[in-house]
C-alpha cells in the first residue's frame, strides 16, 4: 500500500548522509529538504484516523 504525502520522491537514509544527498540533488537543480524522520517503536500497528474512518495497518 502507498501513503502519498504529496512529495515527488522520498528517500530514507541515515541522517549523516542527508546533507550530501541534498547537495547532489540541488546540483541538478532539484530542490531537496529533510521532511521527517523514522523512529523505532514498540507498536506493531499503524492507526490512521480521519474523516473517512479509522485505518489499521
Amino acid at each position: 500500500k502507498v501513503f502519498n504525502m504529496g512529495h515527488r520522491l522520498e528517500v530514507y537514509l541515515s541522517p549523516e548522509h542527508a546533507a550530501e544527498v541534498i547537495a547532489i540533488s540541488e546540483s541538478f537543480g532539484i530542490p531537496a529538504q529533510i521532511v521527517g524522520r523514522v523512529e523505532e517503536c514498540d507498536n506493531t500497528e499503524l492507526i490512521i484516523k480521519s474523516e473517512f474512518g479509522e485505518f489499521r495497518y
